[in-house]
């Protein structure tokens, strides 16, 4: 290596530590949210971050604008937060599959912890009787802010020892 080429990459090196912590794993600062469509059932799980959230449901501006149907109240218990968000949440999330309105049964609320970005996970169950899914729609309260949707409909086989599975998509 000469003179002019060592320079180069210790320049290079030196540039790439100075910002290395700006470049830290690239995490999603938005919500996402991971949907399953299953014969019978839909699961939407939320990942988000609970003081983001818990902001957005103590907005008076969001109370204002139709966004939440009621400013949180400040100091709640955590079951009491936990509560509060599950029915805002619910109430706010619409889901229709063929253009008719499927209401969710189950919510839950857990935090994950130790993950600033997503912190909180959402757990929205629902059933369905279509034996034919053609159309799913699904909007987020706006609450959640962004949300990056994945879509999912798992195909199921049972494969015998030795046998290959063969998808179709």
């Amino acid at each position: 290596m000469n003179v002019i080429t060592k320079i180069t990459w210790l320049l290079f090196v030196a540039i790439i530590v100075s910002v290395s912590p700006y470049l830290a794993a690239h995490e999603l600062k938005a919500t996402t949210a991971q949907v399953t469509l299953r014969d019978g059932q839909v699961e939407v799980k939320v990942y988000t971050n609970t003081t983001h959230l818990i902001l957005a449901l103590q907005s008076e501006q969001a109370w204002l604008m139709g966004d939440i149907d009621e400013v949180m109240p400040e100091n709640l218990s955590a079951v009491e937060l936990k509560n509060y968000m599950k029915k805002a949440l619910k109430k706010k999330m619409v889901l229709r599959i063929n253009n008719q309105a499927i209401p969710f049964q189950r919510v839950d609320v857990t935090p994950l912890g130790g993950n600033d970005v997503h912190d909180l996970e959402i757990v929205f169950q629902a059933k369905h009787r279509f034996s034919r899914v053609d159309e799913l729609a699904l909007s987020f309260p706006k609450t959640l802010g962004t949300v990056h949707a994945n879509f999912v409909k798992p195909q199921y086989q049972l494969l015998s020892p030795g046998d290959t599975a063969k998808v179709t998509f």
